[in-house]
């Protein structure tokens, strides 16, 4: 297995689950729901599909929750057609968002992004 489909796959669910909730937040809630949904099936069956170990199921939640917090708030708000850096008032992540500097922000995702990935380059040989 490519550990390099592994990570698009991850990222391609962030994408899915993202404009899944920027959907339902807009109003549409039956595509906002039917994404939601697909999200979880592919995640789900993602484990399967590549046929992964207990060890790199592990792997797998690691990276997926290392690529949702780097990818998630720029797809939903592309999606709902925010500025793509803006940061909401409600939710406790974007309460401790709010706190940091823009380039801190940038710093720790960009801090995930290289666990997400050597995460994934490491385990899914």
């Amino acid at each position: 297995m490519k550990p390099y489909l592994v990570i698009l796959y991850l990222m391609a669910c962030v994408i899915v689950g993202a404009s899944g909730d920027g959907l339902m937040d807009d109003g549409a809630k039956l595509w906002g729901h039917g994404l939601n949904a697909l999200e979880t099936a592919l995640l789900i069956s993602g484990a399967f599909v590549f046929n992964l170990n207990r060890k790199q199921w592990l792997a797998f939640i690691v990276a997926y929750v290392a690529f949702r917090i780097v990818g998630f708030d720029y797809a939903y708000n592309l999606s709902r057609g925010l500025p793509w850096d803006f940061i909401g008032f409600t939710s406790g992540w974007d309460l401790f968002l709010k706190k940091q500097l823009p380039s801190g922000v940038l710093f720790g995702r960009a801090l995930f992004l290289i666990l997400g990935v050597s995460v994934s380059l490491r385990n899914f040989k």
